[in-house]
């Protein structure tokens, strides 16, 4: 295994003095700060915000690094075998603000890359968890799992015990500032879908496909189930029944988005409805993350351009509805009429009232 020490650096805020030669006249302090070895230790860690509100939910995983042994009159930091081809130095590891942040990702790149397992614990509601019986040494914890809507908090490391100034403690409490939460900030596109009937009554069944287009794949995009993505294009469509309000789905930005500015396309996808002419607008939808420095919350600013580059608070789209005019019944075909046959019949019809006339006298007269 790869050896590796650490000098006597005790501090109140990260890492016990485990490095304290034992000498025949050591002093009552230096007596203080030699480890029992014989003893276990936890580690305790309850997240929350910068504004310190606890956030539950999520868990942890703790990743034994370095025992913590008494050889030859020194106290020494041995890596375990999981990290014993780490090559990394331990000796920074009692600067919280700038070395020890390093360490902690090194380590925690180093056990995902090897698939290393630790011991994890699920956080409880109020934002607590605990590993207990631990053996002396360093440790490094992850986040593996999340609070929902919010970042994994940063790898840290802690000893097993700590100096807290005056004694070791055993039973660790994690420092609060490498366990804040960063909670991530979301947003849910609006649309509306409206439908202008000129003629006729537009059916109630009918279906509008709209999508939302990011300029580059790999952008957030919305979390939707009953959308449909296209991982060519990093596009996502959606269909819906009849006109009203609808949201895309939530995006979420967390601290990698911090510093970038996102802009996608949303309009709606023509469709074979009977009787509609689609809108073919196109807006310009741009989202701007940045970070509050003193909170370190997730901040968006969220803009909407229409097709003619101009500022609108909301993306609408209108159909027309026109059904095409009834025609006519069909007209019965038309003949050409003659006139000639009528005064023909007419002259007939009187001769033959009169002959009958005359038929009728004579048979009187007999």
């Amino acid at each position: 295994m790869m050896r590796k020490t650490l000098s006597i650096l005790l501090t109140v805020m990260l890492v016990a003095a485990l490095c304290v030669p034992l000498q025949a006249h050591a002093t009552e302090a230096h007596a203080a700060r030699q480890p029992d070895y014989s003893r276990t230790g936890s580690i305790s860690v309850d997240i929350e915000t910068a504004t310190g509100k606890t956030v539950g939910g999520g868990t942890l995983t703790a990743y034994h690094v370095a025992n913590a042994v008494y050889d030859d009159g020194d106290n020494l930091f041995i890596y375990t075998e999981d990290f014993a081809g780490c090559n990394l130095s331990l000796d920074s590891i009692e600067d919280e603000e700038n070395g020890a942040p390093e360490l902690a990702a090194s380590l925690a790149a180093y056990a995902e890359e090897n698939g290393l397992t630790g011991t994890t614990v699920a956080v409880d509601g109020n934002g607590h968890a605990v590993f207990p019986q631990l053996t002396l040494g360093v440790y490094l914890v992850v986040q593996d799992t999340p609070a929902e809507e919010y970042e994994p908090i940063r790898p840290f490391v802690v000893t097993v015990p700590m100096w807290d100034g005056e004694q070791l403690v055993y039973d660790v409490q994690a420092n609060p500032k490498p366990g804040t939460a960063v909670g991530m900030a979301k947003y849910n596109p609006p649309m509306e879908k409206l439908v202008q009937v000129k003629t006729g009554k537009a059916p109630e069944g009918s279906k509008f496909v709209f999508r939302m287009s990011p300029d580059q794949v790999g952008y957030p995009m919305p979390v939707n189930d009953e959308a449909v993505y296209d991982t060519a294009t990093g596009s996502l469509t959606m269909t819906q029944n009849g006109p009203g309000f609808y949201e895309f789905g939530w995006m979420y930005f967390g601290l990698d988005d911090v510093g970038h500015t996102y802009t996608y396309k949303v309009y709606e996808v023509a469709g074979d409805e009977a009787n509609y002419t689609y809108d073919t607008a196109i807006y310009l939808l741009t989202i701007v993350v940045t970070q509050n420095e003193e909170t370190e919350e997730v901040l968006l600013d969220i803009s909407y351009t229409d097709p003619e580059g101009r500022p609108v608070d909301s993306v609408k789209f209108t159909n027309v509805y026109e059904e095409p005019p009834t025609p006519p019944p069909p007209e019965l075909p038309q003949t050409g009429q003659l006139w000639w046959p009528v005064p023909v019949l007419a002259v007939l019809g009187i001769v033959c009232v009169l002959f009958g006339w005359m038929l009728r006298r004579r048979d009187s007269g007999k």
